[in-house]
């Protein structure tokens, strides 16, 4: 089980740059939710400033800040901050402070993530 805090503030996808690897593991995911085409939630690129993770029979442990996929029902995000993109709906949660100085805006797959996403 995954807890996070987010500030909300829903952002156009065209605002940065998706690499494409990371736009597959989106696609994938919106599949595996069953959310293609115009269903009734948004696949989200969600921020999370810190996450605590907390497994049956270990301690908790806190990850500090990373980027995570989710989704959200498409009736809470503004229609301007979703873009049908690949055959789903997407959106991000991603505040400007969560970008590492000089940073190209880009949000690519990172392996060595717990969520294999990172901001670049």
């Amino acid at each position: 089980m995954s807890q996070a805090s987010n500030d909300p503030g829903y952002s156009h996808p065209r605002t940065v740059t998706i690499s494409p690897a990371a736009l597959t593991t989106a696609r994938e995911f919106a599949v595996g939710i069953g959310q293609m085409g115009y269903a009734s939630q948004v696949v989200v690129f969600d921020w999370a400033p810190w996450l605590i993770v907390r497994e049956p029979g270990q301690p908790e442990r806190n990850i500090g800040a990373c980027l995570m996929l989710g989704a959200c029902r498409r009736d809470q995000v503004p229609s301007e901050a979703v873009e049908m993109i690949d055959g789903f709906a997407l959106t991000l949660v991603i505040p400007d402070e969560a970008w590492p100085p000089g940073a190209l805006r880009l949000i690519d797959v990172d392996e060595s993530q717990l969520f294999k996403l990172a901001l670049r």
